[in-house]
């Protein structure tokens, strides 16, 4: 019982793997995105500035009464400037999408160029890890 748990987790882990959600317009490269995204992040946080508040809850013990408190801090501006981040790149002409990691068995020994410039996004299009932490998108349909 206890394997097929850890074996569970593992399948879970693993399959938020698949795939990664991305800003995209097409015609765009990295580049383009990464400078909307600055200034879309810059324009949010400009309007939704952190706005800092603190709670304070009560902690009871097993009479009922209040023996001590506890402190919770948060930024009531987060969701809205997450919103107004996402809204601006809207406006722009991106959209979320969902591209799929490439499969060992898709890419099989062959060798493919990064695409610079954002396509169609059509099935033969998927990505790839880099060694350094960032993704690269390729056209399984065009090997060099």
């Amino acid at each position: 019982m206890k394997h097929a748990f850890v074996t569970g987790l593992a399948v879970l882990a693993l399959s938020g793997c698949t795939e990664f959600k991305t800003f995209y317009k097409v015609g765009q490269t990295k580049t383009d995105l990464n400078v909307d995204q600055a200034q879309c992040n810059r324009a949010a946080a400009d309007a939704y500035p952190p706005r800092i508040v603190t709670d304070w809850w009560p902690i009871y013990d097993s009479k009922g009464r209040v023996v001590s408190q506890r402190m919770e801090q948060y930024d009531i501006n987060e969701g809205p400037r997450y919103t107004a981040a996402r809204n601006c790149m809207v406006e722009k002409g991106y959209e979320r999408v969902t591209i799929p990691y490439c499969k060992d068995e898709q890419l099989a020994g062959r060798n493919y160029a990064k695409i610079e410039v954002a396509p169609e996004l059509t099935p033969s299009i998927c990505g790839l890890r880099t060694e350094g932490g960032g993704r690269v998108l390729i056209d399984l349909s065009k090997p060099i």
